[in-house]
C-alpha cells in the first residue's frame, strides 16, 4: 500500500429533506487495494457511493484525488476522473433493446471519438475482447440483452466497467445475482487489477467474501463513520462493527415428531418447463422449506409454475389436500399462493410509487368497500408492516426509490406477508439484504407463518441453514435430496448442489 491515498473523502455529509443520510464520513482509498464497505441497510453506503461517482453533486465535505480537490457535477465528471461504478440494480447497468455486444462495447459506441458509421463487426470484435476478460465470450453477441439471464447481465456490466481501466472501481453487491463459479472469475479478476495498481471499493452483504478478498473494511453505522478494520478479518468482528452484539441466526424450531401435521402443499410428479424430471415435494403447516441449487437448477421455473407465470407440462399441485389448476397470477393469489420474485427491480417494485402503494397494491379489493378505497385502513396496514419488518424510511408516503436496496426488498416481502396466505414463495429474498435485516425477515416469517408454509429459494447454503427447517436440493431440474436442517451434512449438500 502506498503512503499517499489515491482518493480522500473527507467529512462527507448529505441531507434529504429532514433526513440526515450521511454525517461527517471520512475514508481514504489507496492504489493496489481492495477496500470493502459494510453497513446495515439504510446506513448510507449507497449515498456515499453516489457522491463519489458524481450522482449527488450537492453534498458537504471534500473529495481529493491525488491531493487535488475535485467537485463532480455529474457522473460523467467522475467517469472522466477515472471513477467507474457498477450499481446494485442490474437494470441500471444495461441498455434495453440493445444486443449483448452493444452493451459490452457501449463505451466505444457513445465515445465522442466514435465513427459516424456504425460497424457491427467492429462492435462485436471489441465486445468479444471485453467479454474474454470475464470468461463470458461464450455469450451470443447478437442476442438481445433482455433475453439473457440475470447473472449474465451482471457479468456484462462488470466486464464493461473493467474495460475502461479505472483508477477507482466501485462494485455494489456484484455477486448478488451470479453463481459461485462466476464469483470466482470475478475475484481472480479483482486480484489481477489490484496487482496492476487499481483501487477497488467493494460493497457486499456476503461477509465471507469480504473476509476473503478485502485488505481493509470501512464500516458505516446510521450514516456515520463506524469503524475501520484491517486484515486479518473475521466475520464475527465485521458483524459486531456493523450491528453490535446480536445473534443473527434463527435456528429451526419445527417439531418433526408431531404426527398430526397439516399438509399445505404437495407436488405430485409435477413436470415444469425446461425439465424432464417430475418433482415430488411436500411442505407442511408452519414449515419453512429451503430450496437450493445453482443458477439453472430449475428453482425459479418451479416457483413461477406455482405462481401461475408458467404452466406445468404435467403432474398435480395439491393445496390443503385439493388439486388446483393455476392458470395465472390472479388465480394463484386467490388460492393464497404469494411470491416474492427474484428480480426486484423489474418484477416487484413500482419505482414511481410510495412505500404504501407498493405494499398494498395486490390487495386493493380488501381495502375497498363498494368500490371506494378505505384509505385509513390501507395506511394502518402499511404502517404496521413498515414497523414489523423494520423498514427504515421517513414515512409511508416516501417513494420506494428513496430507500436502500435492502429496505426495498423488505417492502416487497412485506407486500406478500400483508394478507393471510397458504404458502409464500421467496425467490432469492436476501439479495442486497444485510445480516441484521435478514434476521428481521426470518423472525417475522417464523412469527406469521405458523398456520401457513414457506418455500424459500436461495443459492446460498448459509442463508438457508439460518432459517430453513429442511433443505431440498435441485440440480438440472431434478430433486436430488431432502434433509432436515438440524441433521444436515454440509459437505454432502455442497456435493449434491455442484454435481455435474
Amino acid at each position: 500500500m502506498q503512503n499517499k491515498p489515491l482518493i480522500r473523502a473527507v467529512n462527507i455529509s448529505k441531507t434529504f429533506g429532514a433526513t440526515k443520510a450521511l454525517s461527517d464520513v471520512s475514508f481514504d482509498f489507496y492504489n493496489s487495494e481492495i477496500f470493502a464497505m459494510v453497513g446495515a441497510n439504510g446506513a448510507g453506503k449507497s449515498t456515499f457511493i453516489k457522491i463519489l461517482c458524481g450522482f449527488y453533486p450537492d453534498y458537504e465535505g471534500e473529495i481529493y484525488i491525488n491531493d487535488e480537490l475535485v467537485k463532480f457535477k455529474s457522473p460523467r465528471d467522475a467517469y472522466e476522473a477515472g471513477i467507474q461504478v457498477v450499481h446494485q440494480s442490474i437494470e441500471q447497468g444495461i441498455v434495453q433493446n440493445m444486443s449483448v455486444a452493444e452493451n459490452l462495447a457501449l463505451e466505444q459506441i457513445v465515445s465522442p471519438e466514435a465513427s459516424f458509421v456504425y460497424n457491427k463487426e467492429d462492435i462485436e470484435t471489441k465486445a468479444i475482447e471485453i467479454a474474454k476478460k470475464m470468461g463470458i465470450e461464450y455469450l451470443d453477441m447478437k442476442q438481445n440483452i433482455q433475453d439473457i439471464k440475470q447473472s449474465e447481465k451482471q457479468m456484462i456490466t462488470i466486464a464493461r466497467a473493467l474495460a475502461t481501466k479505472p483508477k477507482l472501481l466501485i462494485l455494489d453487491e456484484p455477486t448478488s445475482s451470479i453463481s459461485d463459479k462466476e464469483a470466482e472469475v470475478l475475484f481472480e479478476t479483482l486480484f489481477r487489477l489490484k496487482e496492476e495498481g487499481v483501487s477497488i471499493l467493494y460493497i457486499s452483504h456476503y461477509l465471507h467474501e469480504i473476509k476473503r478478498i478485502a485488505d481493509r473494511v470501512g464500516v458505516i453505522r446510521d450514516g456515520k463513520y463506524g469503524d475501520l478494520l484491517h486484515k486479518p478479518l473475521e466475520v464475527s468482528t465485521i458483524v459486531q462493527a456493523m450491528v453490535g452484539d446480536i445473534e443473527t441466526s434463527v435456528p429451526s424450531s419445527y417439531d418433526y415428531e408431531t404426527q398430526d401435521k397439516k399438509l399445505i402443499l404437495e407436488l405430485k410428479d409435477l413436470l415444469v418447463e425446461g425439465s424432464n424430471h417430475p418433482i415430488n415435494i411436500k411442505i407442511y403447516e408452519g414449515e419453512i422449506a429451503g430450496l437450493i441449487g445453482l443458477i439453472g437448477a430449475g428453482k425459479t421455473e418451479l416457483a413461477e409454475t406455482l405462481f401461475g407465470i408458467r404452466q406445468p407440462i404435467s403432474g398435480e399441485i395439491l393445496l390443503n389436500g385439493k388439486s388446483i389448476d393455476i392458470k395465472n397470477i390472479h388465480q394463484a393469489i386467490k388460492n393464497g399462493i404469494h411470491m416474492v420474485p427474484e428480480n426486484r427491480a423489474v418484477n416487484a417494485i413500482l419505482p414511481e410509487e410510495s412505500i404504501k402503494d407498493n405494499i398494498t397494491l395486490p390487495f386493493l379489493d380488501y381495502f375497498s368497500k363498494k368500490a371506494i378505497l378505505q384509505k385509513d385502513k390501507e395506511i394502518n396496514s402499511a404502517n404496521n408492516m413498515i414497523k414489523n419488518m423494520g423498514i427504515k424510511c421517513e414515512s409511508y408516503l416516501a417513494g420506494i426509490g428513496s430507500l436502500s436496496g435492502g429496505n426495498q426488498q423488505k417492502v416487497v416481502v412485506a407486500r406478500w406477508l400483508l394478507m393471510e396466505h397458504n404458502i409464500i414463495i421467496l425467490d432469492e429474498p436476501f439479495q442486497g439484504v444485510d445480516i441484521k435485516s435478514r434476521k428481521d425477515i426470518n423472525t417475522y416469517l417464523r412469527e406469521t407463518t405458523k398456520h401457513s408454509s414457506v418455500l424459500l429459494i436461495s443459492s446460498d447454503i448459509d442463508e438457508l441453514m439460518d432459517v430453513s427447517d429442511k433443505i431440498i436440493v435441485m440440480n438440472k431440474g431434478k430433486v436430488l435430496s431432502e434433509e432436515k436442517t438440524l441433521q444436515i451434512d454440509r459437505d454432502k449438500l455442497l456435493s449434491l448442489i455442484t454435481q455435474e
